[in-house]
């Protein structure tokens, strides 16, 4: 089990931290420092966790945006997820965001699970931006500004342009 909370089990299950007990942890450690940004975000890890989503979400973050790239140097969301799928699950997805939703099954948005698909309509009608479920309703995403970083659906811009939710669904 990775570390889940300060407060609670770290690594393995016979190892319990308290808020006095700081030395039992390497705070330099990466896998303390991934949880601690998620925890900032109150996503914490249980046993259902795809910990290896967490872990290159982690490894991503603050990649710069670049559009129609595809690596650490800069990477757009299409990309980012291309990138994501191709790594995780053995995918190999094609074209950008709006090539990506007629690939997925549609999900209701409070059934969504991790490594999800995540679709908002930034610009007018059409599909323009394409993000990864996390969990509780947060998502990874390459943004224009921010670079690769974690939102949440319910933060106002999102919430305004979220189109759909979408599990991948590939032809035999």
């Amino acid at each position: 089990m990775l570390a889940v909370s300060l407060k609670a089990q770290v690594t393995d299950t016979s190892t319990t931290i308290t808020e006095t007990d700081t030395n039992a942890v390497d705070t330099s450690d990466a896998n303390y420092a991934m949880c601690v940004f998620f925890e900032d975000k109150n996503i914490y890890f249980d046993s259902c966790t795809f910990e290896p989503l967490y872990h290159l979400t982690y490894s991503w973050l603050s990649v710069p945006y670049h559009y129609a790239g595809n690596s650490k140097k800069g990477v757009d969301c299409s990309g980012l997820v291309k990138m994501f799928y191709k790594e995780l699950y053995d995918i190999a997805l094609q074209g950008g965001s709006r090539h990506i939703y007629p690939l997925t099954k549609e999900v209701p948005i409070d059934a969504l699970q991790q490594g999800d698909l995540v679709f908002f309509k930034i610009r007018g009608d059409k599909i323009s931006h394409v993000g990864i479920y996390l969990k509780d309703g947060y998502f990874v995403h390459a943004s224009t500004k921010l670079g690769v970083t974690v939102s949440n659906l319910s933060e106002p811009y999102y919430n305004a342009r979220f189109y759909k939710g979408g599990m991948i669904c590939l032809p035999k």
